[in-house]
């Protein structure tokens, strides 16, 4: 059950970082006041994700090792990453219906 807890709670705290209408403005404070480089940290689903997964993981499973902690950020990275393709995927393919004959 924690495992799921962990995926479903890295990726959705990735997404709310990165995507939300909830954080535009911490996303617009660190874009004025950040270094280019640093504010990108806050835009990226790998990099976000990560820091989500450091965090989800050390609520998700109490007792863990910092290695454990450590896997688990890079776990959500993908995790993160993978999921905001797909849901890429399955937004673009609502946007456009080809026929089938079109698709080639």
């Amino acid at each position: 059950m924690e495992i799921i807890l962990f995926v479903f709670g890295s990726v959705g705290l990735t997404h709310i970082v990165v995507d939300s209408s909830i954080m535009s403005p911490i996303r617009e404070l660190f874009d004025k006041y950040l270094p280019e480089k640093i504010a990108k940290l806050i835009h990226c689903y790998v990099c976000s994700g990560f820091w989500c997964g450091l965090f989800c993981c050390w609520g998700a499973f109490p007792g863990v090792t910092w290695q454990q902690i450590l896997i688990g950020g890079f776990a959500s990275s993908v995790l993160a990453n993978f999921m905001a393709i797909f849901m890429n995927y399955l937004e673009a393919s609502t946007f456009i219906n080809m026929p089938p004959e079109e698709r080639k």
